[in-house]
């Protein structure tokens, strides 16, 4: 059997949630919808509808690593905001990819070859 997760299932690498999306200033039914529920059912995963690695990104930078408290968002990486804001967008598509390989993501890997050199 062939197990899609959920970050396929929502185009959405890093499997944030609609909360978070709507923290990062995203508009829902623009750039994304509810998904699929957590096991409590209180939060759900965001259905990305655009560019999922570009939308990442987008959030990534308006929400960071960190909640305010200062825990982690993902509890297998942890990215100073001054440092995120000093990569380019080739490594921030890395990072991604890794954080999508570590979610469990499959469908997708495409989207974060390294790109071949001209």
């Amino acid at each position: 059997m062939n197990r899609q997760y959920r970050t396929d299932r929502h185009r959405n690498p890093v499997a944030f949630t609609a909360d978070i999306a709507r923290q990062a200033g995203l508009v829902k039914g623009t750039d994304y919808k509810e998904g699929d529920p957590f096991s409590e059912g209180r939060y759900h995963t965001a259905t990305l509808l655009g560019d999922p690695v570009a939308t990442t990104i987008r959030v990534i930078d308006a929400v960071g690593f960190y909640t305010k408290s200062g825990g982690l968002r993902w509890i297998y990486i942890g990215i100073p905001d001054w440092l995120w804001k000093n990569l380019d967008s080739n490594t921030k598509r890395r990072v991604i990819g890794f954080m999508y390989r570590h979610e469990g993501g499959t469908g997708m890997r495409e989207l974060f070859c390294d790109p071949k050199p001209e």
